[in-house]
């Protein structure tokens, strides 16, 4: 049973953190897909009060249902095919999501070591995840009380925060322009680099789908919403509207600063994770790899958290039966072996959040609000225009991002198609 003692504050930090791991490293790379810098901005601050919305409108539907998780929610509304759906999707993004992480461990930790002269198998990002695995995370995974991981929330996110203000002086500083002090030991492809022009400031094309991929995943924190509800201590609509809009706009602050920075200091060539663009001889970028390393360990189990608890609702398990310490090393095993097996943070991103992710973040919200809204359940009512109009719209955008984005990524990030050299749309009043 969930135990209520989060404070607001201690819940907003927890989802912020929730959202700020490491989606905010493959953000450049979406901007430099081909979308320029104004449209980039305007759909990351439109995506996340859409995100935020659909991540708050979740607790609503909890406390009309009285649920406690997305099966549970899903069974009172729309029956057990829809519970069974969410669960299996929200255990495969969670999943990947928690493979993106311990990618992002392994490989951080994998160049930091490189740096030191560390050689061997531990060397390796197989290697680092591992004992990092086995020293750190695993006693922050059986944690069952997410209150209990604010404090570690709030260090990762001073992580995040160093790691930012670090781009922004070495793009000031003009260390990575041609002639700069790092520009010459950079490895090969990322340096930057303009194509055609310089930076993309008003574009706007097809490639938006793999900025909008990465957004999806960027400001994903859903399967985990029902359980943050839960955990309030002043548990109702109004508190976790709050607690809701802190964690996301502290995440957009943090987002759009690390995107916009890292594009206009490596151009097109910003890669999937933005670290890997520094120079290995850049002790700063050394010591910025080792802060993500520690962000992402301290976001690592509230993701870890999301997949722990689809799994245990997908098979109605019991979290306080002899399953939970198998359950979790289970996880935690297929956890490491999708870390080893894959290697770009963009792809796995992009591609993931334009699939799973809209269907947790839209689609599935959108029907729980029409259904929530048509059974008028609750003291909390949801509205004729949300439960119409509102849902209606959530469910028809997450079709079009799942269709239309899913095509968009595959070109762009598996069969590297450039779209912006040959359909490239200008917005009025540029050229």
């Amino acid at each position: 049973m969930d135990v209520q003692q989060s404070s607001a504050v201690a819940l907003a930090i927890n989802i912020s953190k929730s959202l700020v791991g490491e989606g905010i490293l493959s953000l450049p790379a979406g901007v430099a897909a081909g979308t320029g810098v104004i449209p980039s901005l305007v759909i990351m601050a439109a995506f996340c009060c859409l995100m935020m919305y659909s991540f708050w409108s979740i607790g609503r539907c909890c406390e009309a249902t009285s649920a406690r998780t997305h099966g549970e929610v899903g069974l009172a509304l729309g029956g057990r095919k829809f519970a069974a759906m969410m669960e299996v999707v929200n255990l495969l993004k969670s999943g990947l999501a928690c493979a993106a992480y311990a990618l992002v461990i392994g490989k951080n930790g994998s160049d930091v070591l490189y740096t030191f002269g560390v050689e061997g198998w531990i060397q390796t990002p197989q290697g680092c995840f591992l004992f990092v695995l086995v020293t750190s995370l695993l006693p922050l995974c059986f944690i069952r009380d997410l209150s209990r991981l604010a404090w570690t929330s709030l260090f990762g996110l001073l992580c995040e925060v160093a790691v930012v203000i670090f781009m922004i002086v070495r793009l000031v500083g003009g260390e990575y322009r041609v002639g700069g002090t790092f520009y010459e030991s950079q490895l090969p492809t990322t340096e930057v680099s303009w194509g055609f022009g310089g930076p993309q400031i008003y574009t706007v094309n097809l490639s938006v789908f793999v900025l909008i991929g990465s957004m999806s995943t960027a400001f994903l924190a859903h399967y985990n919403a029902p359980k943050f509800y839960h955990q309030l201590r002043v548990r109702n609509p109004k508190t976790f509207f709050w607690a809701t809009a802190g964690g996301y706009l502290l995440a957009l602050l943090l987002y759009a600063t690390g995107m916009v920075v890292g594009y206009l200091t490596f151009g097109q060539n910003c890669k999937g994770n933005i670290l890997h663009n520094y120079s290995p001889r850049d002790l700063g970028a050394t010591f910025c790899r080792m802060m993500i390393m520690l962000a992402t360990s301290c976001g690592f189990p509230l993701c870890f958290t999301g997949l722990r608890s689809a799994t245990l609702a997908l098979f109605s398990w019991d979290s306080q039966s002899l399953t939970w310490v198998p359950v979790n090393l289970l996880l935690l095993s297929v956890i490491a072996v999708l870390g080893s097996i894959l290697t770009d943070l963009g792809v796995v991103n992009s591609l993931g959040g334009v699939t799973l992710g809209t269907l947790i973040e839209l689609v599935f919200p959108g029907l729980m609000i029409m259904w929530t809204y048509r059974a008028k359940l609750g003291k909390w009512r949801l509205g004729a225009f949300e439960g119409t109009m509102v849902a209606y719209t959530l469910i028809g955008l997450g079709g079009v991002l799942f269709v239309f984005g899913t095509t968009t990524v595959l070109w762009i990030k598996v069969f590297h198609f450039r779209l912006y050299h040959t359909t490239t749309v200008y917005l009025p009043g540029t050229s």
